[in-house]
């Protein structure tokens, strides 16, 4: 071997030798500092989206016994309204006995096919200060014993 390619030989061992050294010291502080960044973003973003689950199944809870007591009033009232000839209560309200923080109201709607036909209008609400977003409604027909 001349010493010519000794040298470029013991040159390229060198720095491959330097490479492998560097490759095994780990990551840069901007590489940790990124995923750090990524990995921070992340986070938020599902402690975000849980939250927003945690809410919605709230709500979904409100809705499915607001539903549950609306039906429950809703066969109370009628059951009233059928025997009569001509209902003397058109509107009332009150709050449930198993749960307070749910209310009631209906109104009784005279419908003009029928003298003795009625739309009960009845709505259960958990926020008396938001009544439109926080309630249910149902609606029913009815025919009382009259003419």
């Amino acid at each position: 071997m001349s010493r010519l390619t000794k040298g470029i030989s013991r040159n390229i061992r060198l720095k491959s030798a330097t490479h492998r050294k560097t490759a095994g010291q780990g990551f840069t502080l901007i590489e940790v500092l990124f995923a750090v960044a990524i990995i921070g973003i992340s986070m938020v973003t599902l402690v975000g989206l849980e939250m927003k689950t945690i809410r919605l199944q709230q709500i979904s809870n409100r809705i499915t016994t607001a539903s549950l007591l609306a039906e429950e009033k809703l066969t109370e009232v009628m059951t009233e309204i059928s025997g009569t000839t001509s209902p003397s209560l058109y509107t009332d309200q009150g709050d449930f006995e198993e749960d307070e923080d749910y209310h009631w109201e209906y109104a009784l709607v005279t419908v003009p096919v029928a003298d003795n036909l009625y739309r009960i209008d009845l709505t259960v609400y958990w926020d008396p200060e938001n009544k439109e977003e926080n309630s249910v409604t149902l609606n029913s027909f009815i025919a009382t014993g009259g003419s």
